[in-house]
């Protein structure tokens, strides 16, 4: 639908009305969002202006921002989200998830998702109909890289044997609508000029997420928790006693002198000072492998020739990359 550039035949500000109208069409079609995301996707306070098309396409944008929503027939009944909007909200839509990064020059190529490319989880093909909206995602990004309707339903396709077409993509990373944007935003590192990968930041996230996890498997002295434990309740009872009505607790008569020489004990207790971890254990830190540190300099090498070299700076020598 956006493979080639097309000039829109007109702009303008949508109303007040057009704006509730649009709002409710959004509230109707896609049911995961708050009222929040929307917000967040159309801000009350901004003007959101429509591009009409002469192949009948409406595109709703923020303006001075990002298109978030196309119409494809001008009429509501097929509306879909941008990347722009999915990247906001990712999970505004249903995913489906490649199989590879390498899946995704096809996609962003300008191809439709076909089922031998789409990795089906442990649990089974999820359940959807033909004509839905859905998303598709790669490996470790969370930034979808396109959106279409399903072309048939999924019991359908496991009748078929998985095979076939799975998604008529109608917009995509790198097409015409997402050129449209001055500064060609990408949400992440991970996409790339043809090829969109798994995202480095969320890659560096979980492994210092599994090295905290290391530290934490420390043993530790289980006579100390059990005396901080002992503190902890009887300093709870204490802040119970200490709130309730003091004409109850007069009443109370000997349950209450009881409860005074409970708190008075607790300044009796002795607790053991922390005992230090073995340091064997806390000197034990997460080191990346080779091949780990080798991706990243990969990942940051073509991000940076992708954002700053420019087609008159090449051939380039290699003593410029030092």
């Amino acid at each position: 639908m956006f493979k080639k550039a097309v000039d829109a035949k007109s702009h303008q500000r949508l109303s007040g009305a057009d704006r509730k109208k649009l709002k409710r069409t959004i509230r109707n079609k896609f049911p995961c969002p708050s009222d929040t995301d929307i917000d967040v996707l159309l801000p009350p306070k901004a003007e959101i202006t429509v591009s009409k098309f002469q192949n009948r396409v409406h595109v709703y944008s923020v303006e001075g921002g990002f298109p978030m929503f196309f119409d494809v027939d001008g009429r509501g009944s097929e509306i879909f989200p941008t990347v722009f909007a999915l990247w906001k909200v990712p999970e505004m839509l249903p995913s489906f998830m490649l199989k590879g990064g390498e899946v995704s020059r096809y996609v962003i190529g300008g191809a439709d998702l076909m089922f031998p490319g789409i990795s089906i989880p442990s649990e089974g093909l999820p359940s959807f109909l033909a004509g839905e909206p859905w998303a598709v995602k790669v490996p470790g990004n969370a930034a979808p890289i396109a959106v279409g309707s399903t072309t048939m339903s999924s019991v359908e396709a496991i009748k078929a044997g998985l095979r076939g077409k799975a998604l008529r993509v109608t917009h995509y990373y790198r097409d015409s609508l997402w050129n449209s944007v001055e500064g060609h935003h990408v949400p992440n590192a991970g996409f790339l000029e043809d090829v969109v990968l798994e995202d480095p930041a969320l890659l560096v996230s979980v492994q210092t997420a599994s090295s905290c996890e290391v530290v934490s498997d420390a043993p530790y002295d289980e006579s100390h928790d059990i005396g901080s434990k002992e503190v902890g309740e009887l300093a709870h009872s204490s802040d119970v006693v200490s709130e309730t009505n003091p004409a109850s607790v007069t009443e109370a008569g000997p349950a209450h002198d009881k409860m005074e020489q409970l708190s008075a004990d607790v300044g009796d207790l002795q607790v053991k000072d922390d005992i230090p971890m073995d340091e064997s254990t806390v000197d034990e830190k997460h080191t990346l492998s080779i091949e780990d540190v080798d991706t990243c300099l990969d990942y940051c090498l073509l991000q940076a020739l992708h954002t700053t070299v420019k087609d008159k700076d090449l051939p380039m020598p290699g003593s410029t990359l030092w």
